[in-house]
């Protein structure tokens, strides 16, 4: 009991021991309704959700991104900067448990979102807070977790693969790739319009949707209609322009552009 106790101390605290691993290496893991810890991991949980979590959840429950916003998510600023950080809300402050963890466990296991697709593994370039590492692949070992000692061996890739998250890696990526910017242009606060941009473009689909279709906005930049019609059909594509858009308005890069006057 009373290392059990220490345990959750410490993962309230945020301490884990992290075991920088090759992508070549491999590593042993199972996690099953068997297994003695099975949802432990689920509480004291601090899950970063990426734009492409926030699609897939939406969509998993039916209803409009706002709507999941709301109910579901807390947005924070990362440290000293004004960089949003979306995180999954939790059921209950005490033992912060996440809030879409019932009696027979994860209720959305098919759109789980990638950090949790990825546990017991953490990649650095998946923190929208992370710089630069030389190696970005670790292994998140805590004592509380039993599934280190069942289960077969898995690479990196093999586990990715077999959890789903390398697609949501490989769609995420641009995203990823302009946090470091973003963080370069120091926006002074959450009403400076660029980071609202920022924001509805990330989480709020739906929000950016109506924008796209409802406004003066295809009129106002170099879209084909082709590619209209396939981003009013396609979520994930309408995301995916969202975040060439997003190179213009940020930065003044990307191929989205005005169109000439």
């Amino acid at each position: 009991m009373e290392k059990d106790q220490k345990n959750q101390n410490k993962r309230e605290r945020g301490e884990f021991d992290l075991k920088p691993i090759a992508d070549d290496a491999t590593f042993r893991f199972s996690c099953h309704p068997g297994i003695s810890c099975f949802n432990e991991c689920c509480h004291e949980i601090d899950v970063v959700l990426t734009p492409f979590d926030v699609l897939r959840l939406k969509k998993k429950l039916g209803i409009r991104s706002d709507e999941f916003l709301a109910k579901y998510t807390v947005l924070q600023s990362f440290g000293t900067t004004e960089v949003p950080l979306l995180k999954l809300a939790v059921a209950d402050e005490e033992t912060r448990q996440c809030v879409f963890l019932g009696e027979k466990g994860c209720s959305i296991y098919d759109s789980r979102p990638t950090v949790c697709r990825n546990y017991p593994t953490g990649v650095a370039s998946q923190d929208p807070t992370a710089g630069q590492s030389a190696q970005p692949y670790f292994i998140i070992e805590e004592d509380m977790c039993k599934g280190h000692f069942e289960g077969q061996n898995w690479s990196i890739p093999e586990w990715k693969a077999n959890q789903g998250a390398a697609e949501l890696d490989e769609l995420n990526k641009p995203w990823l790739e302009m946090i470091p910017r973003l963080k370069s242009l120091r926006l002074k606060d959450d009403k400076d319009q660029k980071m609202n941009i920022f924001i509805m473009v990330s989480f709020d689909q739906d929000t950016f949707r109506s924008m796209v279709f409802e406004s003066s906005f295809l009129d106002r930049f170099e879209v084909s209609q082709a590619t209209a019609d396939l981003l009013k059909n396609d979520e994930d594509e309408l995301l995916k322009f969202g975040f060439k858009w997003l190179e213009f308005i940020l930065f003044g890069e990307g191929p989205i552009r005005p169109k000439k006057q």
